[in-house]
């Protein structure tokens, strides 16, 4: 995290750790949370906290126990109801910083502690998930969470073992032609998974690309997540794309967008689904 969010954090778990919530007989530790993002959700529940969970978006879809809670909403700030949020009474909402910005002054003025998480690299989640673990008192989980995923993340690693790193092209969009550049989740799965993203060096996260460049970089593998669709009929008739390995040698995969787009416990999952469509 960034320095200002290690304050911030530091600041919340000084707040938890001074008392009990006073709906709580378990001081220091919240019992009634609302989750606006499916990765703290799926935290949550793979932590053992699920059972303090009141209320969750619309897309918080996994485990199958989530169908059993209250829906505040979508996952954008404009689409929660804030007020289905205060109805539930909630000690805690786990907020995205990027998106919820709104909704965190309101929170602030009806005196709802909020806090906010937004890991943007592996090392990220490892610390959302131990701070989590640490707000409801798993801390334990959350070591063991960590270390499963990265058990995981090595199985991917040795399936390359020493066969070629190859180069993939992710497609985030296809009008325009959008893909993951270096500071993102998804271009960290790749590395781990032993393949290199032909634009890891792009500084910005969702770069627009031509399909020239791709086409000049030559991939041997183009992959999406499964919200995207990708028919290889339609990427050879692109100009020239015909002639890019990838598409020559009909190697072009679509990983589940849950997996890949959130950033809780199964994004590990995500790096060995990678890795086993790369390496078979």
């Amino acid at each position: 995290m960034k320095l200002f969010r290690f304050f911030t954090v530091l600041c919340f778990l000084l707040m938890f750790g001074c008392g009990a919530s006073e709906k709580s007989g378990n001081p220091g530790h919240p019992e009634r949370i609302v989750s606006l993002s499916p990765g703290v959700t799926e935290i949550l529940y793979a932590l053992g906290a699920g059972k303090e969970l009141v209320g969750i978006t619309d897309y918080c879809n996994y485990p199958p126990e989530t169908s059993e809670k209250t829906r505040v909403g979508g996952f954008s700030g404009a689409t929660v109801s804030v007020e289905t949020i205060a109805a539930l009474r909630p000690d805690l909402v786990i907020v995205s910083g990027e998106m919820h910005g709104r909704i965190i002054e309101i929170l602030d003025g009806l005196g709802i502690r909020s806090l906010a998480v937004e890991p943007e690299s592996f090392s990220e989640v490892y610390e959302t998930i131990r701070l989590l673990g640490g707000i409801t008192g798993h801390e334990e989980n959350a070591q063991a969470l960590i270390d499963g995923m990265g058990e995981k993340i090595e199985q991917a690693r040795s399936r390359r073992r020493d066969r070629e790193v190859l180069p993939v092209f992710w497609e985030l969009w296809d009008n325009p032609l959008l893909t993951a550049g270096g500071p993102t989740l998804i271009n960290e799965a790749i590395d781990l998974a032993g393949g290199a993203n032909i634009f890891a060096g792009l500084s910005q996260r969702w770069p627009e690309v031509s399909y020239e460049e791709v086409l000049r970089r030559r991939p041997q593998w183009i992959l999406s997540a499964s919200d995207h669709r990708l028919d290889a009929n339609l990427l050879s008739e692109r100009p020239s794309w015909s002639r890019i390995p990838a598409v020559e040698a009909g190697h072009i995969a679509s990983i589940d967008a849950d997996l890949i787009n959130r950033y809780g416990p199964r994004l590990a999952d995500a790096v060995l689904l990678i890795a086993e469509t790369l390496y078979p």
